[in-house]
């Protein structure tokens, strides 16, 4: 209570010491957030290639079910942030389909000795996934680990393409014995609060 009341006198004290018709100074809004804070281990440029996704995303979602077939469509959210002093990437998603709801969580980091980005996900399937990529060609590459479905080699990976300071668009493409790659999935991203 006594803090409360000192608080209370410092703030009319400050009030009154002002003269009349003194223009005032505007405070910062409150959804006003700072940029992340950057440490020293984590300030390479390499460090900072994923920047463009960080945000809030507004997405629409188009998945095929099987390989090759018809692609359907629902609305997502997405939430990237850096975190640990920019040492890491967060990514939170969430989708309202195709089919039933989804939602899924990403940790992203550069990884110096090997020259590359790894990235871990998880989903509210159960499912784990393992990523390593970068930068090839002018876009963000990252391929998951590869595996067998009976005699076939399968591999896949994620895209990140036509990126802009206010939208992108994301691919999951699937490669089948060293063929071309085809998409299965493909979000077209627009930023929530454009910068």
């Amino acid at each position: 209570m006594r803090i409360a009341t000192v608080l209370v006198l410092v703030t009319m004290a400050a009030c009154a010491a002002k003269a009349p018709g003194a223009p005032t100074t505007p405070t910062p809004a409150a959804a006003t957030t700072p940029p992340p804070i950057i440490v020293e281990a984590c300030a390479s440029p390499e460090h900072r290639q994923f920047d463009f996704w960080l945000g809030d995303w507004e997405l629409v979602v188009r998945s095929r079910a099987t390989p090759g077939g018809p692609f359907a469509e629902a609305r997502g959210r997405q939430h990237i942030e850096a975190i640990l002093g920019g040492c890491a990437v967060a990514e939170s998603f969430s989708a309202d389909g195709p089919g039933t709801p989804w939602a899924g969580r990403s940790v992203s980091s550069w990884q110096p000795a090997l020259g590359q980005w790894r990235q871990t996900w998880v989903d509210d399937s159960g499912g784990y996934l393992a990523f390593t990529g970068g930068v090839v060609d002018g876009v963000m590459t990252l391929v998951g680990e590869p595996r067998t479905n009976g005699a076939k080699h399968i591999v896949m990976r994620m895209v990140f393409l036509d990126v802009t300071a206010d939208a992108l668009r994301w691919e999951w493409q699937r490669q089948v014995d060293g063929g071309a790659w085809e998409p299965q999935m493909v979000i077209a991203y627009r930023r929530a609060s454009p910068r």
